[in-house]
């Protein structure tokens, strides 16, 4: 490729241990188009922890560069600090600073790309050792009229809506869309005029056993002048009558973003709704934050990880970042949102500000709590299929899987992975699969050599016709499923008896939530780091037992 003016260089040195300087490995670096490998010299293969790089070589695929910094000159050469999305951070120094130079340009470029057709996915082709998948294997597993038939819709009260099947109503939506049937083709248009990004109250998950309605929408256009729509008003109250079995028949309006967010968004003519204008409606908020605030939080947690050298600095530093606190809040909001569904069978209407970021988390997060479907290997593809890509997730902006606004870059699907691993963790026989199903679907979304995750909608991936041109990261999975497998799954083993039964009734306090070790720390070979991280483990574990015993 042109942006590759040096592709191997030899004699540069990787320090694994960047707590302990002259902590080096010799090898060498060789550039290809879409990943740079790193392979140490035989000298080096039984010294100064090589053991951490399985075979001796370390490859990187250059859409999981994050960032690329130049260190200050030092006696041994030219340094470069390379931080990874998967968490795994390099610090390479080059004896010559014209090497250093080239490898630091090619890079910056090619971590960089402005299209799809710059990035790996269009040149992926999978070892036949670990896939033997087609290119078409995985595309089509989401299948929309088997999913919602599977909750019993179409049915008296929802209907299939084709006013978005040329994206024309909402271009960030599917191009299919259930709604109550009470919903005039007037009240639907309407309600998406009046919804930020014409994202209008849309069906997600239907609970037979209550009748009650999970739908997702985006803010409303309120403004500092208190505007109103009719047909908004209409179809948040077709949403409510749709639950016939309801006793109270009553709507939660669940409004994502902490209170004063809500507010401040009024003067840009969005904001929240007014629930005297909202028959029946109980409006809530939770106060899960934006995505600038999730980006610094885990900017702060990987700090912590990559730098605390004591039991104390780690622990109060993951304390610090509040990662974990963000994480409780969101399952705390799905928890409330399941409890509403299947208890007070009141259905449920889910936002944030346009719908596409913490309505994906909770909603999705609230289906897993009430479907033991979703915690399957399929039923689990199925709700990232449906709540992640076909309404509108922007992975492409906040997984920076190509170069654009770095203010939108967020941790969102990540954050939703972490809730979760809690509840694995609280749950252990419950999800068919295990983590390192979570962590590799992390890295092969970041890898760049899949196209499922490319495109910000379900409209973005049909312009680019991605089914046709890369591999699925499904089919991937599918071939490879055993390692995902968890062998302690057994649905049956917490029930028992009852209408909700099989409802996760997931504990959201502080001293349940538990650091991902697997996921942020997995790179961490410092000894010194390990025997700390070991020793915090010990102590947390030792301080929610007594806790619990008070």
């Amino acid at each position: 490729m042109e942006y590759i003016s040096r592709p191997c260089i030899e004699k540069v040195l990787l320090q694994r241990n960047l707590r302990v300087s002259k902590n080096y490995i010799t090898g060498t670096l060789y550039t290809y188009p879409t990943s740079f490998l790193f392979k140490c010299d035989d000298t080096d293969t039984t010294s100064k922890g090589l053991q951490s790089i399985p075979g001796g070589e370390v490859e990187v695929p250059h859409c999981q560069i994050d960032s690329i910094e130049r260190l200050n000159l030092t006696s041994s050469g030219t340094p470069l600090y390379i931080r990874c999305k998967t968490f795994l951070v390099l610090k390479f120094i080059f004896r010559k600073e014209p090497d250093a130079n080239d490898f630091e340009k090619t890079l910056n470029r090619l971590s960089r790309p402005v299209s799809i057709e710059e990035i790996a996915v269009l040149n992926y082709r999978p070892n036949s050792l670990h896939c033997l998948a087609s290119q078409s294997s995985g595309w089509h597993i989401f299948d929309i009229n088997i999913e919602y038939a599977r909750f019993g819709v179409p049915n008296s009260d929802w209907v299939y809506s084709p006013l978005n099947e040329t994206y024309s109503l909402c271009p960030t939506y599917p191009s299919w869309l259930f709604v109550p049937k009470e919903a005039t083709t007037e009240i639907v248009k309407g309600s998406a005029k009046f919804r930020s990004q014409s994202r209008l109250p849309a069906l997600s998950y239907l609970y037979e056993l209550t009748g009650a309605a999970i739908c997702r929408c985006s803010q409303p256009c309120v403004g500092i002048t208190k505007n109103r729509s009719e047909f908004d008003e209409k179809m948040v109250t077709c949403i409510r009558m749709a639950n016939k079995k309801g006793r109270y028949n009553k709507i939660y309006i669940v409004d994502t973003r902490p209170k004063v967010n809500a507010i401040a968004n009024r003067a840009g003519g969005k904001g929240y709704e007014d629930v005297k204008n909202y028959s029946d409606g109980l409006y809530v908020n939770f106060a899960i934050q934006n995505i600038h605030v999730m980006r610094e939080s885990l900017s702060r947690l990987r700090n912590t990880v990559e730098t605390a050298i004591s039991p104390s600095a780690h622990l109060s530093g993951v304390e610090d970042s509040g990662w974990l606190t963000h994480g409780r809040i969101v399952l705390e909001t799905a928890k409330f949102i399941s409890h509403a569904i299947a208890v007070e069978g009141y259905s449920v209407l889910i936002h944030c500000s346009d719908g596409w970021d913490r309505t994906s988390q909770t909603s999705s997060l609230s289906q897993i709590i009430l479907d033991p479907y979703y915690r399957t290997l399929n039923g689990f593809q199925i709700l990232v299929e449906k709540e992640w890509l076909a309404f509108g997730h922007k992975f492409v902006d906040r997984c920076s899987l190509l170069h654009r606004n770095p203010d939108e870059i967020s941790p969102i699907f990540l954050q939703f992975l972490d809730c979760i691993y809690q509840l694995m963790n609280q749950f252990p026989t419950q999800f068919e699969f295990n983590e390192n199903y979570l962590v590799e679907l992390y890295d092969m979304l970041t890898s760049g050599k899949f196209g499922t995750f490319l495109g910000n909608n379900e409209k973005d991936r049909k312009r680019q016709k991605l089914a046709e041109r890369c591999f699925s990261i499904w089919g991937y999975f599918w071939e490879n499923i055993n390692e995902f497998k968890n062998p302690y799954y057994d649905p049956m083993s917490e029930m028992t008896g009852g209408d909700n039964s099989h409802i996760l009734k997931p504990s959201t306090e502080d001293r349940d939530m538990l650091l991902w070790t697997r996921m942020y720390c997995r790179y961490d070979i410092c000894s010194e780091a390990k025997s700390a991280l070991d020793i915090d483990v010990e102590m947390a574990n030792e301080l929610k037992s007594s806790s619990k015993a008070i």
